[in-house]
This record gives structure tokens, C-alpha cells and sequence, in this order.
């Protein structure tokens, strides 16, 4: 069998993550954006459906901590497409900007370039097959491997949405026939089986695979490995999806040491647990080696770890809407509730952390940036430490 050129073969992993944020303006949105990022280390980052534009969405941007940006501008309070790269990892070249998709050209060292499209279809019909017109007359024009993604409003099989019409089931029907005309090839996905949900109750909820990732056959031949993960859903009625141009592996557990923690100032019954373990009749040097593994204790029995308790919770929602696809009970829809509420605490309290930990007395412009801080707290580490001594000859 010939093999394929060393090109197609050893390559670095490239993610992609499109996300329908309904609304990009709020600081709950921020901080899960960020968590996601840091999560799933994104190179290229797609926001659609942002609804706002202008001098405000700009001051957003501006948050997102991405060199590279280009956007297509909300009309009025619908719409708008954000699309964020890092210049120094891949190299992102415009294209199209139309209100239902951007079309980029994405290149890297030593790889074949490669056609990327974000895509928001219009929840209006005629709308929605212009854009399928649009994208058939790019693909006449161009012949390099494509990848489009993002939501396309719409499902190519019945048993990817709840609560079939006779209408919806010929838009289906429609938007499968569109899919299969052009040779479009469905990336296999992981996850909940559903991208958009609505509905607290078993009876009133909706459910839909709307986001989707699909390729030619050009792009599935230089990316045998990429596939698609749905992630957890929060803060939008659709759940942020990725794509890895290698497939996924998991994530690494980074060791930290020890260190005392200015957060434990904020607990109830941290001034009490010193009180009452504290001694002034020791000698210090041996008290306060055991002084502070009685603290490890006391942090891990009764502050806990905020980044433990962020994954569980995590992995939690992950969990409650895979089986939510499902048609899952109605005490799933309340838990997923008060799940969503207690991950938005503990994101606030990791951003207090943060700032605590880099030993600011000020917030920049008054953002509570997770990444700043936590960058802050790396750069003063490394100057803290000690990398060598010298004697006096």
C-alpha cells in the first residue's frame, strides 16, 4: 500500500471550537468562555449569534485575549460572527465575510493550507438556502481541503431532533438531501447527542443536533483522526462544540505543590480552626511543620479544591445531558439547574483565587480576568525562584 507524504502523516493537533452564545455581553459568558479556553486550549475560537456589535462588542474582544479577530457585525440585536486565532500557532487568512458565515484559509508550517468556514444559518428559510447557495458556489470556485462548522439551524435525521412535524420533518429531509448533493461528510462526534436544548420539564422540553461539523472529502483524507466533541452546555441554550484535527486524548493532570492559600481568608471557619489549633507553648520551627499539614487537612476535608469541585461539576452536567438526550426524568432538569448555578459560583471563587494568589491590589479596568492573574501569579513564580548560586570567587 503507498504511503501517504510525511506531511499528511506527523502533525500537531489543531482545535477548533464554535460556540452559538446567544448573547455575548455578559460577565457569566466571559467567565465560562475562559474556562473553556483554558479547558480545551482552542487555537481558533468561532462565536456566533453574539447579538451585539460595534464599540461594544470591540471592549468584549478586547477580553478574549486572542491576537488574531475579524467579525461580522450584529444586525441590530440578531446575528454577528466572531472568529479568534492565535498568529503565532496558525496562520488565518480572510476570505469571506458574509452574515451566515465567515470563510477563512488556515495554514501552518510545513502543512497543506486548508478552507475553514464558521457558520450561523438564519432560522429563516430563505435565508438559510442562500446560504447554502453560497457555500455551493465557494466550493465550485475552490478545490482545497474544507471544513465548515458551527450552527446550521437545522437537522439532516429524524432522530436528531424531539417533536417532529410534518414540516419539520421536510426541512429535515431538505437540509439531508442539500448535505449529501455536495458530498458534505459528518465528522463522528462524542457527547451529548444533542447540541440545543430549551425546557425545564420532561413535557416542555425540546431538543436538537442544530451544530454540526462537516467536512469534503479532501479534508477527511488529510485528517483521518479529527473528530468532534460536544461539550457542556451552559450559559446558552447550545452547548460549544470542538473540533481536533487528531482526535482526542486525555487531558494531562498538572502536580502543583503546596502552598498556603489567601482564599482560606474568606472561609467562615478558617479564623476558628486557627484559633483552636494554633499554640504559642511549642517551640515554632517543628509547630509549624505540623501546623501545616493540619492545614492540608483542613483544605482538603473542609475548603476543598476549587478546581476538584469545578471538574466534578463539570463532568456532572456532562453526565445529567447525555442522559437528558435521552428523555432523562424530571429531577434531572432541576439538579442541571442547580448544578449550572453552583458551576458559576465556583468559577467566580477560582477568579478570586487568582487575583489573590498574584498578589494584586487592582483589577485592570475593572475586568476580573482569570487568565491575566493567573498569568501574573507564573511570571512572579519565576522570578521568585531560585535558579543558581554563586560563591564569592
Amino acid at each position: 500500500m503507498d504511503r501517504l507524504p510525511n506531511h499528511l502523516t506527523r502533525r500537531s493537533a489543531l482545535r477548533l471550537m464554535t460556540w452559538n452564545v446567544q448573547g455575548a455581553g455578559s460577565n457569566a459568558f466571559l467567565s465560562m468562555l475562559k474556562e473553556l479556553i483554558r479547558i480545551n486550549t482552542p487555537h481558533v475560537v468561532a462565536l456566533v449569534e453574539t447579538h451585539i456589535s460595534d464599540a461594544v462588542a470591540q471592549r468584549v474582544c478586547d477580553k478574549i485575549n486572542f491576537q488574531g479577530k475579524t467579525r461580522v457585525e450584529a444586525t441590530g440585536f440578531s446575528g454577528g460572527i466572531w472568529l479568534f486565532w492565535h498568529p503565532e500557532e496558525v496562520t488565518v487568512t480572510p476570505i469571506i465575510h458574509h452574515p451566515q458565515h465567515v470563510t477563512v484559509e488556515i495554514t501552518r508550517v510545513g502543512e497543506v493550507p486548508w478552507y475553514y468556514s464558521t457558520v450561523y444559518a438564519s432560522p429563516n428559510v430563505t435565508k438559510k438556502e442562500e446560504l447554502w447557495r453560497e457555500l455551493e458556489s465557494f466550493a465550485r470556485t475552490h478545490d482545497r481541503p474544507w471544513l465548515a462548522m458551527g450552527d446550521f439551524n437545522d437537522t439532516r435525521y429524524i432522530h436528531e431532533r424531539n417533536g417532529l412535524s410534518d414540516g419539520m420533518r421536510r426541512r429535515c429531509n431538505k437540509f439531508n438531501a442539500w448535505c449529501e448533493n455536495n458530498n458534505w461528510i459528518d465528522l463522528d462526534y462524542s457527547g451529548p447527542d444533542h447540541t440545543w436544548s430549551r425546557g425545564l420539564t420532561a413535557s416542555t422540553r425540546q431538543w436538537a443536533r442544530l451544530d454540526r461539523a462537516m467536512c469534503n472529502s479532501e479534508w477527511r483524507t488529510m485528517f483521518a483522526e479529527g473528530s468532534l466533541r460536544h461539550l457542556m452546555q451552559n450559559q446558552s441554550d447550545h452547548c460549544p462544540i470542538i473540533v481536533s484535527t487528531t482526535g482526542f486524548a486525555p487531558i494531562p493532570k498538572v502536580l502543583r505543590p503546596f502552598r498556603f492559600q489567601a482564599a482560606w481568608m474568606c472561609h467562615a471557619h478558617f479564623l476558628e480552626f486557627v484559633d483552636s489549633n494554633w499554640s504559642n507553648e511549642r517551640p515554632l520551627f517543628p509547630f509549624i511543620h505540623d501546623f501545616a499539614n493540619l492545614i492540608q487537612d483542613w483544605n482538603k476535608n473542609m475548603f476543598h479544591n476549587i478546581f476538584a469541585r469545578k471538574r466534578s461539576l463539570e463532568r456532572r452536567l456532562l453526565g445529567i445531558q447525555k442522559r437528558l438526550s435521552n428523555r432523562g426524568p424530571n429531577y434531572l432538569f432541576k439538579l442541571e439547574l442547580k448544578l449550572k448555578k453552583q458551576l458559576d459560583e465556583v468559577l467566580r471563587e477560582e477568579e478570586l483565587l487568582w487575583f489573590q494568589k498574584s498578589r494584586m491590589e487592582a483589577i485592570c479596568n475593572g475586568d476580573r480576568n482569570t487568565r491575566f492573574f493567573h498569568l501574573s501569579t507564573i511570571i512572579r513564580r519565576k522570578h521568585n525562584r531560585i535558579e543558581g548560586l554563586q560563591d564569592a570567587s
